[in-house]
């Protein structure tokens, strides 16, 4: 929010003093909702990020317009109102040099990216003891803080599924994944799925909190009824830059998303065409192959 108030000042022509006012301006405005909203199932927490950014192109008018802000807004919002630890020290450290674009991270797994480690660990150990759905006892999840509080096991519609690690985890086992198609709305009422959610308990380990954001840890232990039990734990989630997907992870979850409403025929035509976006001269490239393919409904 800040970063794009300080180019929106730049835009209009603020010198340095404008950007700054604007940048306080910007924190004065800041959202703080909660997640608790996502795992009720409620929506609005998704309108903050739209909301957030029309905050952040607001600033730098209210700025021209003459609105002020405290010296230390930016401080003080940061600092003390949604969060603790703002440190202006290294504000500018890299500055023009690291992007924080190419540190993103994509995701394969259909829900929210907190509890994707606790669902790569336990790929692991589905894969090392193949059970069953039925052969299944319990599922012992330790995680961060953040991911812990994500463990309704049941949501009550299909965003808050989303949310749920207890329901991700109990369709990972039945489904053997947890994409798109397997994450939908059947998965609700699936009543393997809802059997097995409760039997999947979620607590927070401090020492991985201390971790976190750095490190986004999670341990998995599934039992059986046999007596059989394996666990395996992660430092954190694959799919950022520190481990990130291989070129072919990432195509085939884009073949899978884009062959729900692009014909066969599309799906590759689209990939060929993004491969070579550099010689494009016009987005309509683009445009025209995926109206010319898109499925019937």
């Amino acid at each position: 929010m800040l970063g794009a108030a300080a180019a929106g000042a730049r835009v209009r022509g603020l010198d340095a003093a404008g950007v700054s006012l604007a940048m306080r301006i910007a924190t004065v405005l800041v959202l703080t909702p909660s997640y608790n909203n996502v795992v009720a199932g409620a929506t609005a927490l998704n309108v903050a990020g739209g909301m957030s950014s029309f905050a952040a192109a607001l600033a730098p008018d209210l700025a021209l317009a003459g609105f002020g802000a405290q010296e230390g807004a930016i401080e003080e919002a940061l600092g003390q109102l949604v969060g603790s630890g703002f440190e202006d020290a290294h504000l500018v450290d890299e500055l023009g040099s690291r992007w924080e674009i190419m540190r993103n991270y994509f995701r394969l797994y259909a829900c929210c990216n907190p509890v994707h480690p606790a669902l790569d660990a336990l790929q692991h150990v589905l894969g090392e003891l193949k059970p069953a759905p039925s052969d299944v006892d319990r599922i012992d999840i330790a995680t961060y803080r953040f991911a812990s509080v994500m463990r309704n096991p049941d949501p009550p519609n299909y965003f808050a599924s989303k949310y749920s690690l207890p329901h991700a985890a109990a369709t990972m086992v039945v489904r053997g994944g947890a994409s798109h198609a397997m994450l939908d709305d059947t998965a609700l009422a699936d009543p393997q799925i809802v059997a097995l959610r409760h039997r999947v308990t979620i607590s927070e380990a401090p020492a991985m909190s201390a971790l976190a954001p750095k490190l986004r840890p999670a341990r998995v232990t599934v039992g059986l009824k046999d007596g059989r039990a394996a666990t395996y734990e992660v430092s954190s989630h694959r799919g950022d830059f520190h481990d990130p997907f291989a070129d072919s992870e990432v195509r085939a979850k884009y073949r899978d998303l884009a062959g729900e409403v692009l014909t066969g025929e599309g799906v590759a035509a689209v990939e060929r065409a993004v491969d070579r976006f550099e010689d494009w001269t016009t987005t309509s490239e683009l445009l025209d192959l995926l109206r010319r393919h898109t499925r019937a409904r």
